[in-house]
């Protein structure tokens, strides 16, 4: 653990991973997510927030932390002295589409740590910008808010009900743990809160596996992307509440002179995420 003083050295530090826009991973997204009218050919364009399924930051077991994931400290990411990580939104702009047999890089930055207090204590959010490129042409850019949090005894519930009127709902889904596990692989993602029941309930205290942010997010992503016509070039959105696998959820959109407002609901009514588009 650095000192709060000392953490500022981390704002500015970078990685790059470079990638190919492979069929087998497009393959596996596109069952995954029921699209059989999706044809995948050299040079098809996928479609948008596939990007996490690509340029995967791994490591070997000896830098991964209790949670699985790689321990701050370990790569660019410093280490704040808080145990807990949680994946809080961000948003992202796209410019140009990623397509099956394209050459990217994705280069991390930090760029801003700061520390805060809420309801439980003091809590740490970073903020990492990712640049997709084909060479020097940017494909996309997003930013991500990730919060490190300190221990805790007990799962608590934000309450932020929804109180649209209920023609805003476009449709509700759900997500089984097989989703959850081909989800996890797909973007080489090892948090344990996804696929480990025990280390959910006891160490973290969710009451069942935690469907990844990113699924969730990117449901209003596809939502929003066909609102538009396939020109989504803005998205800004964040996450408030868990959605618990088996657990239906709802998903809302309401259209504004400049922007869609979308948001998903959990089965008692309360936000888990919401979002604007352009």
């Amino acid at each position: 653990m650095v000192s709060e003083k000392e953490i500022e050295k981390y704002i500015g530090k970078k990685t790059k991973i470079e990638d190919q826009i492979d069929y087998a991973r497009a393959s596996v997204a596109k069952n995954l997510f029921d699209l059989p009218d999706l044809t995948l050919n050299e040079g098809t364009p996928l479609p948008k927030y596939w990007h996490w399924f690509f340029c995967w930051e791994t490591a070997s077991k000896d830098l991964l932390g209790r949670d699985g994931h790689i321990k701050p400290g370990n790569n660019i990411i410093p280490n704040s002295g808080f145990p807990r990580r949680m994946w809080g939104g961000g948003d992202i702009v796209f410019f140009k589409p990623l397509k099956i047999g394209m050459r990217v890089s994705r280069e991390i930055t930090v760029e801003d740590i700061k520390y805060k207090t809420g309801s439980s204590g003091k809590f740490c959010i970073i903020q990492i910008r990712n640049d997709y490129k084909n060479n020097e042409n940017i494909l996309l850019t997003e930013k991500q808010n990730l919060i490190y949090l300190p221990n805790r005894e007990k799962f608590t519930q934000s309450e932020t009900k929804e109180n649209y009127d209920l023609s805003s709902l476009i449709k509700e889904n759900t997500f089984n743990s097989q989703q959850l596990f081909q989800y996890s692989a797909l973007t080489m993602n090892s948090h344990r809160i996804h696929y480990d029941l025990e280390y959910c309930k006891t160490t973290e205290f969710y009451p069942n596996l935690v469907v990844h942010g990113p699924l969730i997010a990117q449901q209003l992503v596809q939502i929003a992307d066909e609102k538009l016509n396939g020109d989504l070039k803005k998205f800004e959105f964040k996450a408030l509440n868990p959605i618990f696998v088996k657990e239906k959820f709802s998903i809302h959109l309401i259209e504004k002179d400049d922007c869609l407002d979308l948001w998903i609901s959990d089965k008692s009514g309360n936000i888990s995420m919401k979002a604007k588009a352009r």
